[in-house]
């Protein structure tokens, strides 16, 4: 085998409609060597297929495997006894690895997972942590997931922080100078502390110059039905979405805790100037130049922030450029690059 030549992975997922089209970590596939199984994921809707999936995740690594992901692991190992022999690649590792781990340690493949969960959600899903230090390589989506791997025996060469990607062609920006409303955009509701955010708008309800549009569940939206300043929106296209992103003043980013974040880099790669909170992996993910962060669950900060960037138009164009600079540095074609040299190491 030559210097660059190296065993070609099988990415391998489970997927949804909420992590479709462009948005998502699946979308790092269409960059990398190799070939892909993927699966619906979801469960039977009733009678004894049912059952045997919910006896099956009982057992399983994972407690938020789905029928999806025991249909997945079927195919790897028709993959596995045909001849294959390079590294199975889990893109979602922590909610659709079963059993494969008891096979990839039985023929000596290599095993790869990505793993997107906070350390308290990885304490929570993963059954058998002991598994873990059989992986040849974890790809981790922020460093705050580090320690959880440590304590749990995993080699920390065999730990990779690899930062979530974006789809730079498909999410960029109409114009890089600020629009004439300052709109503040909040898209998403996984981890989202919604009783910070309604805080904060709450309290620029005088600030007659700052809007706010909530994009999130139909469920959460009573948390906001009362101020007259937001507009809550459940369900748009994947169009009305990034013109969303491209026509904001800021994108407001309020997570109890996080890794990476769809959303955040969506709307960086727009342009948007990002007002956040030093919580999770978010500081991992923006600078300076294109984020204002405050501390933890400090309202008032985050509320001047809000109100010093909509006073200052120089200020709005500066960040939108640092936005979508810091944003091509997540170009999924890098990642994929720096994934690869994963691969290369395992052959």
């Amino acid at each position: 085998m030559s210097s660059d030549a190296f065993d070609l992975p099988l990415l391998v997922w489970s997927q949804d409609d909420i992590l479709a089209h462009r948005s998502g970590y699946h979308v790092l596939a269409d960059y990398l060597p190799g070939s892909r199984l993927v699966t619906r994921r979801a469960d039977p809707p009733g009678g004894s297929a049912l059952w045997q999936t919910r006896i099956a995740r009982r057992f399983s690594f994972s407690r938020w495997c789905v029928a999806g992901s025991f249909e997945l692991e079927k195919k790897i190992h028709r993959h596995v006894v045909g001849g294959f022999t390079g590294p199975i690649h889990y893109l979602w590792c922590d909610r659709d690895l079963a059993f494969l781990d008891l096979l990839t340690h039985f023929v000596r493949l290599p095993l790869v997972g990505t793993f997107h969960q906070c350390p308290e959600d990885l304490a929570r899903v993963i059954r058998r942590p002991s598994a873990l230090r059989q992986f040849a390589a974890i790809i981790l989506m922020s460093e705050t997931q580090r320690g959880y791997f440590l304590q749990h025996g995993v080699d920390p060469q065999r730990l990779h922080t690899v930062l979530h990607g974006v789809d730079v062609d498909c999410f960029q920006p109409v114009s890089l100078e600020p629009p004439p409303d300052f709109t503040v955009l909040s898209v998403g509701g996984t981890r989202r502390d919604y009783a910070q955010m309604r805080a904060v708008m709450q309290a620029c309800a005088s600030d007659k110059n700052i809007r706010f549009i909530v994009l999130a569940p139909e469920d959460r939206a009573h948390h906001f039905l009362d101020l007259s300043n937001v507009s809550y929106r459940s369900r748009v296209s994947d169009d009305e979405l990034r013109h969303l992103y491209q026509t904001c003043a800021a994108f407001l980013h309020l997570p109890e805790n996080a890794t990476a974040n769809n959303a955040l880099l969506e709307a960086m790669a727009c342009g948007a100037p990002v007002v956040s909170q030093q919580v999770g992996g978010v500081p991992e993910y923006v600078k300076a130049d294109a984020a204002m962060l405050a501390r933890f669950e400090d309202t008032a900060t985050t509320v001047q922030q809000l109100r010093t960037l909509a006073a200052d138009r120089g200020m709005q164009s500066a960040m939108r450029h640092a936005a979508r600079r810091q944003a091509m540095c997540h170009d999924w074609r890098r990642v994929a690059e720096v994934t690869t040299q994963i691969y290369r190491q395992l052959s």
